[in-house]
């Protein structure tokens, strides 16, 4: 069958799925509309995955089956969807059908909010200010001895400079194309990744994630 008739026929079996979702122009049918967008999805039609997924989280229609929800959510969002980024990353921070990851969390509800989903912005600040408080009182406890990275976060400071411009953002942990890396500005006053401290000379070490503090070489 030619690609776009079974665009057409997934795109409609969506649209009809909706209408028995929300009641327009037909019944309420929770049932038919999680047949119809699974019908769709399985033609590959990526807003019926999202709209299956949230059907499975909430058990409206199917059984409630949060691998399920998370595994279509995922699929959508994997395609950036912005409404499955959204629901997958409160997902994430509540840790609802998945390990709570605040650091995904963020991530996803940052990217919906690009892409102008209402009210992932706020979410986003929200669960950045809790990773902020986090970061800030786990630095304030560390040693400073090294200055640490894993790929989600900074884990520790090298010496009190580093560690004061680590709190106030001076100097911030950016995921970029070519891995974790820090940033701070270089003697022009211009951004910069930073390979060492600019105050001690300390080397940025990259350590996995989860090893907090690491005093070994």
């Amino acid at each position: 069958m030619d690609s776009d008739v079974i665009y057409e026929a997934a795109e409609a079996e969506y649209r009809k799925g909706l209408a028995y979702l929300y009641g327009t122009d037909v019944p309420v049918d929770y049932v038919k509309a999680a047949e119809l967008f699974a019908s769709s999805s399985e033609k590959g039609y990526m807003p019926a995955l999202r709209e299956l997924g949230m059907m499975y989280f909430s058990g409206q229609g199917v059984g409630k089956d949060l691998e399920k929800a998370v595994s279509y959510l995922g699929q959508a969002a994997d395609s950036l969807d912005p409404s499955a980024l959204y629901h997958l990353g409160l997902m994430y921070e509540s840790g609802t059908g998945v390990e709570k990851d605040l650091q995904k969390a963020v991530r996803m509800l940052a990217y919906a909010a690009e892409m102008g989903f209402p009210g992932a912005d706020s979410d986003a600040e929200r669960v950045d200010s809790v990773l902020t408080e986090q970061r800030n009182k786990n630095l304030r406890a560390r040693p400073l001895l090294k200055l640490q990275i894993s790929d989600v976060d900074v884990e520790a400071a090298c010496c009190k400079p580093m560690l004061d411009s680590l709190l106030s953002q001076d100097i911030v942990f950016i995921d970029s194309f070519k891995g974790p890396a820090l940033l701070g500005e270089d003697k022009d006053g211009m951004d910069a990744v930073l390979d060492r401290c600019p105050f001690c000379g300390a080397p940025v070490q990259i350590v996995p994630r989860g090893i907090r503090y690491r005093s070994s070489p």
